[in-house]
């Protein structure tokens, strides 16, 4: 049981670092520079890094959310009802939300609203915008610079949570 425990928790690690990281990484260095470049590299570039990171991002996610139900089952089955009545209990529930809703925000909203404004940039290559699909260009580009800078505060949050539960 030790040997499972431990191989879960390294795969759990190595899968929420890389999480956490690109997250860590994208929002607040790489967007912001793409978006001073112009959206003539800014297009490009998130083309080339969407279609290979959000695959990548979903499995990281299963993964992540699979091993960490599996250590908590593991860890306190039989006495899965103390998890409101402890510190450790309430930074893995408050991690595994924070983590959920990352999921379902970043999937259910940001992915959709991506893809959007990488089909409207496409139909518009080549050409200047009118200026009804400028302020859809922009509208867009507001909502997944929004939903970017939401995630990456739950991803801290449920970061954060899962060190401090550690030490619960």
């Amino acid at each position: 049981m030790d040997s499972l425990l431990i191989s879960l928790r390294i795969i759990h690690v190595i899968f929420g670092i890389y999480l956490a990281g690109s997250y860590l990484f994208i929002v607040p260095i790489l967007e912001p520079r793409l978006k001073r470049l112009g959206p003539a590299i800014e297009g490009p570039v998130m083309r080339a890094i969407v279609p290979i990171m959000a695959p990548i991002n979903g499995i990281s996610f299963i993964i992540v959310i699979l091993t960490g139900v599996a250590m908590t089952l593991i860890l306190r089955w039989g006495s899965l009802g103390t998890l409101l009545v402890s510190g450790w209990g309430w930074a893995i529930i408050i991690g595994s939300v924070a983590t959920l809703v990352v999921v379902v925000v970043g999937f259910g909203f940001l992915t959709p609203t991506g893809m959007r404004l990488d089909k409207l940039g496409r139909s518009i290559e080549g050409r200047a915008p009118t200026p009804s699909e400028s302020q859809e260009l922009q509208r867009l580009s507001a909502r997944v610079d929004f939903l970017s800078r939401l995630n990456l505060a739950f991803v801290l949050i449920a970061l954060a949570t899962m060190l401090i539960a550690r030490y619960l």
